[in-house]
């Protein structure tokens, strides 16, 4: 049953009521993943543009979802990840309500959106995020009683749970859409987690170098992990070991080829999200 397109017309679910739905919201497409853990290889990925022409996120977002029924069944588990470049990592004595509103009004003054936190389980900490009004209430209305995330979440997760008994600081990268999302931790702590925009992989190596000296990381001892596109993490994996000793690839959850065999080309920060989340 597993496959990967941008369409769900001929994606059928017996029992829907058996399987999990997990969604990235982002700002020019959805992208999806279901599966039945009781069903073999039964992972279905697919990504569906937003049609943004007449510049109302939210109406090309509920139509997206409205033209493809297959993903409003009374599934057993959803989960959403926003993508938003407007986010704070606050700590726990910082993370009450009022005190994230207030933090999200003054860092980002000229949004009128609404506001969402999602706990970094493991880290004693939160991420405070904004998304276009009216998102929130639609997905919340859609949806049987969703799951909503920050889309750093899933990868601060794993690292978290990656490194929780290293010794040595470690970076985990993920690339996608021309997206750096980068998380360090060290010790088994979460030092920093941000996302950068870059044009070119140039760009993405100057990010991903900056951090790494700022943060003061060892360059012989101290490991970097990447996943995403595999062009551009082929691409720069040999530049990045000009520079830093121990360079290699997010290692894939095991646990995920039991939901299908295309689990490893389907989007990982919903693999991640779908193993280290839920």
């Amino acid at each position: 049953m597993s496959s990967l397109s941008s369409t769900t017309q001929d994606i059928t679910i017996q029992h829907p009521e058996r399987w999990t739905l997990i969604l990235r919201v982002g700002y020019s497409a959805v992208k999806f993943i279901m599966y039945c853990d009781d069903v073999e290889n039964s992972l279905i990925s697919r990504e569906l543009p937003l049609n943004i022409d007449g510049g109302d996120y939210l109406k090309a977002l509920e139509n997206c979802i409205y033209d493809n029924p297959v993903l409003i069944q009374d599934f057993k588990t959803v989960a959403v990840s926003v993508a938003s470049s407007h986010f704070v990592i606050l700590p726990d004595e910082l993370s009450d309500y009022d005190t994230m509103l207030d933090t999200l009004d003054y860092m980002y003054a000229e949004d009128d959106g609404e506001r969402e936190q999602s706990a970094l389980e493991g880290n004693d900490a939160s991420v405070a995020f904004t998304m276009p009004r009216g998102v929130l209430a639609f997905l919340q209305r859609t949806f049987n009683m969703p799951k909503i995330v920050h889309h750093l979440v899933p990868l601060v997760r794993y690292s978290t749970i990656k490194s929780e008994k290293s010794s040595m600081a470690k970076m985990f990268v993920h690339i996608c859409d021309g997206e750096v999302d980068m998380c360090v931790m060290r010790k088994g702590k979460l030092v920093m987690a941000n996302t950068f925009t870059c044009r070119n992989t140039d760009e993405m190596l100057f990010f991903i170098l900056n951090a790494w000296q700022n943060l003061s990381l060892d360059v012989h001892n101290d490991e970097l992990q990447l996943s995403g596109d595999k062009a551009v993490r082929d691409e720069l994996m040999p530049q990045l070991r000009k520079y830093i000793s121990f360079v290699m690839p997010i290692i894939f959850p095991a646990s995920a080829m039991k939901i299908g065999q295309d689990a490893i080309k389907a989007p990982f920060d919903l693999i991640l999200l779908s193993q280290c989340v839920l």
